[in-house]
């Protein structure tokens, strides 16, 4: 093992915990699911107990970390090492993360938003290596966005560059948990989407193939079945499907139209639908977007695959692009 990295990725379902090294190769990881630690200082706990455990599984001792990583979605601040108030991250609100770890490893920290993560771990691990202008878009539980422009990642004056999921969309649209109505996030991020499709299928006067497909109950379809029942041709999964690539086309045409990237890379949801969703974004990006920028840039999915949690932590570990290490204040 050149250098012992742990990173960490926080997300809304799932924590991911990995030790590994800075060319991107990991040697243990592990996951947890967010919902069993519904409060930070339950989460704290439990990543410290975790790392300890993966130490243990590589005859490490806790010296050997030369740096650790710490993704976590925004809002956030870098400079205090918090998670302010993150819409779908109940619990978590005000959490100095950076802070209560820092008190038991001492080595430096690097904390970060969840997407300048990925966008970093796509930059040294993955298949876009030179790319000097890319743009990570998560499109998992939520939507926030990596910036790379001219090979400096984008942070801003308040750590809030790239909350792209918060863009209106529409002022007349649904509510969105982050107080604002007609977000991004609201009608493409993995969570509010699948509240759509659930709120759509109770609705519906017949039972459809949506629900067919999660066995006939409600509150047990997630997007797997909407992705089939889609493949199926279901008219109201064609429907919502319709709506959903709509504002994924509107969305993604905004980054392009500002910030004219080489390479627009998606995430989660890409990943398990790349072949319904890459016609539809096709056949709709012109409605919101000049050739010119659209020609210019790829649109794929992550290369990083699933692996991108446990690489975004690692990512950060390694301390480039201008990233300094967290300071615990006295």
């Amino acid at each position: 093992m050149q250098r012992a990295l742990v990173g960490i990725d926080i997300g809304g379902t799932k924590i991911s915990i990995c030790i590994g090294d800075s060319s991107g190769a990991i040697y243990a990881s592990t996951r947890i699911a967010t919902k069993s630690v519904p409060t930070w200082q339950k989460g704290c706990k439990a990543i410290l107990e975790t790392i300890h455990h993966l130490l243990e599984k590589l005859s490490l001792e806790k010296s050997a970390i030369a740096s650790m990583g710490i993704s976590a979605p925004g809002p956030l601040s870098v400079v205090q090492g918090k998670i302010l108030s993150p819409p779908n991250l109940p619990g978590w609100e005000n959490a100095p993360i950076a802070q209560e770890l820092q008190k038991k490893i001492k080595a430096p920290i690097f904390f970060n938003n969840d997407a300048n993560a990925q966008v970093l771990a796509e930059h040294l691990f993955g298949a876009y290596r030179k790319a000097q202008n890319l743009i990570y878009l998560t499109c998992s539980t939520g939507i926030g966005a990596g910036i790379l422009l001219n090979g400096k990642l984008v942070q801003g004056a308040s750590d809030t560059a790239g909350e792209v999921g918060h863009f209106t969309l529409d002022t007349k649209g649904p509510s969105c948990p982050c107080g604002q109505k007609g977000c991004f996030e609201v009608y493409c991020g993995g969570a509010n989407f699948r509240k759509t499709i659930q709120h759509a299928v109770a609705n519906e006067k017949k039972s459809g193939v949506i629900l067919q497909e999660a066995g006939g109950k409600i509150d047990q379809i997630d997007l797997p079945h909407f992705a089939k029942a889609l493949r199926k041709k279901d008219p109201l999964a064609k429907e919502l499907w319709e709506e959903f690539t709509t504002r994924m086309a509107q969305g993604i045409g905004i980054l392009l139209m500002t910030l004219n990237p080489e390479v627009l890379i998606l995430g989660t949801i890409a990943l398990h639908m790349e072949d319904l969703l890459f016609p539809f974004l096709e056949k709709k990006l012109p409605l919101f977007c000049w050739d010119m920028p659209k020609n210019a840039c790829k649109i794929a999915v992550a290369s990083l695959k699933s692996e991108i949690s446990e690489l975004a932590g690692l990512a950060l570990a390694c301390g480039g692009s201008g990233l300094t290490p967290y300071q615990m204040r006295k």
